[in-house]
């Protein structure tokens, strides 16, 4: 029930506002003509996921820098990462939670000052030790804008422009892995790397100036106030999610141990970055086709995506020693790879709709877990196995993932219905 009560009686000045749909509260509180699309709104949530993912992969090629300013070893230093990915698996789902009681807006500002503050600890850390914190604090803000910027970014876009809102969102991301490393890699060598993360920091405080001025100081409604353990048994919130994170521990398991792979065909040196460049540009084009996939049908852009990165992974595993065929490869994977993001995570929203931060908090969890042992489990292939087997290993997990989907279209189905006549 939606209402909520008095003794035993619902109070009605509360009933009416309690079952407008926060997607049609924000939708409306955006753009109370409900016919234009939100592009200052969302252009902001992407420039603030393109910022969170450079910041993710920034000390990659910045630790011989960063590790003589900190006082550790490069293999010491090379924790900085580990430990923004388990700020933001650790941290997603309790701040999730706790910011549910305040606005959007609030929420999401929230997590833009805390990433704020924790890329300035970065930065002027004199040991491991300080940067290791600022690092986790950085990840968990990054968590929490995981789990709050795909739903509000649907949410103001509505059901009908709601594949292109997310387009919007998730291409930032795939672009961040193809010009954001690059150009804060760039800043840190040119400027310092101490620097890369002080401008990091302004940026991320400019896009809090810019939310509160584009996002609605909408709160959530009642239904979405349900705890962990209610949203989890949505139907099919769990089920996609899992399949979710299937298809990152396959991707994890390849992307890991690429250079040891374009090593062992005895491409160029060089050709590493190039290869990650393609991927990323690969998967910016693959959002905005599987958004106009998914905005005409959901199951085929569910289904297709995951089969077409298991195809491109799989002639991948033949170890073709020519670049061009393998930048082709490549391409394709990432294409599929941002696609299937795109599909799933809306899919995911639409299991979760009564609760949708939450929803994609489990996400968010259940995502990171799988990348942490599709890394793990690569390692294992690639000494067992050798590196041409990885691929195989990306096609596999992208099928078992399709095991998922059983059911989950009547599921979705329903809750389609369920969430248009709320």
């Amino acid at each position: 029930m939606l209402t909520e009560p008095v003794g035993n009686r619902p109070r009605p000045s509360r009933s009416r506002k309690d079952l407008v749909t926060y997607t049609s509260t924000l939708s409306s509180a955006a753009d109370p003509a409900s016919d234009r699309f939100p592009w200052a709104a969302m252009l902001v949530l992407a420039a603030a996921g393109f910022l969170a993912l450079t910041v993710e992969l920034s000390p990659a090629g910045l630790l011989t820098r960063i590790a003589p300013d900190l006082h550790a070893s490069v293999a010491a230093t090379g924790s900085l990462t580990a430990l923004y990915s388990l700020g933001n698996a650790l941290l997603a789902l309790p701040l999730t939670s706790l910011t549910l009681r305040f606005t959007r807006r609030f929420s999401l500002a929230g997590a833009l000052v805390v990433f704020v503050a924790g890329n300035l600890l970065v930065a002027a850390s004199t040991g491991l030790g300080p940067a290791l914190i600022g690092r986790f604090v950085a990840g968990g803000a990054h968590g929490l804008l995981m789990s709050l910027a795909p739903a509000v970014a649907a949410g103001m876009a509505g059901p009908r422009r709601e594949a292109r809102a997310l387009s919007m969102v998730i291409g930032a991301n795939t672009l961040g892995i193809a010009l954001g490393a690059p150009l804060a890699s760039f800043v840190g060598t040119t400027l310092g790397w101490r620097t890369s993360f002080i401008v990091a920091a302004a940026v991320a405080l400019a896009c809090m100036v810019l939310l509160i001025l584009t996002i609605p100081p909408v709160r959530a409604r009642r239904a979405e106030s349900l705890g962990l353990l209610r949203v989890a048994r949505e139907p099919g919130v769990l089920r996609i999610g899992l399949g979710w994170a299937l298809l990152m521990l396959g991707y994890m398991g390849v992307i890991t141990y690429v250079d040891s792979y374009l090593e062992e065909v005895g491409a160029p040196p060089a050709l590493t970055s190039v290869v990650l460049f393609v991927f990323g540009v690969g998967g910016f084009a693959g959002v905005w086709i599987a958004g106009f996939v998914a905005a005409r049908s959901r199951l085929a852009a569910l289904i297709g995506m995951p089969l077409l990165m298991a195809a491109s992974l799989a002639v991948l595993a033949a170890g073709i020693a020519s670049v061009p065929v393998i930048l082709v490869l490549v391409f394709v994977w990432g294409a599929a790879f941002a696609g299937l993001v795109l599909a799933w995570q809306q899919a995911l929203l639409l299991a979760g709709h009564r609760a949708p931060e939450m929803a994609m908090g489990i996400g968010v969890v259940l995502t990171q877990a799988g990348m942490a042992l599709g890394s793990a489990l690569g390692g294992i292939v690639v000494g067992s196995l050798g590196v041409f087997a990885t691929p195989l290993l990306g096609a596999g997990f992208a099928l078992v993932a399709l095991l998922t989907l059983i059911r989950v279209p009547a599921l979705l189905r329903r809750a389609e219905e369920a969430r248009a006549v709320q």
